[in-house]
């Protein structure tokens, strides 16, 4: 099991309240998404972000540029993609 797996099944064990409250707060402190140019106002007013994890935006992405492989996220978990907005989390995309 690597850092991510590690990392989303402990997530899974924790109580909803507590899974969503850490997500707010990694969203804020290494999350790269809102300085993506493919950032957009609708996933701003539906607090979209972590797409490595948690999956593709349900807004439209014009894609301009990807900062997917910026993030600390992505080296820290030894994440293998990039465009998570658009093509889905990593671990579905590991998954094939």
């Amino acid at each position: 099991m690597d850092k991510l797996e590690e990392a989303l099944d402990q997530m899974s064990k924790m109580p909803q309240e507590q899974r969503d409250n850490l997500i707010e707060m990694e969203k804020k402190r290494v999350c790269v998404c809102k300085k993506c140019t493919s950032y957009s106002e609708c996933m701003k007013d539906s607090n979209e972000g972590l797409f490595c994890i948690l999956g593709k935006s349900s807004c439209k992405v014009n894609v301009d540029t990807c900062m997917c492989k910026d993030c600390p996220a992505y080296n820290s978990f030894n994440l293998k993609n990039d465009f998570y907005c658009m093509v889905g989390p990593e671990m579905d995309l590991r998954r094939g």
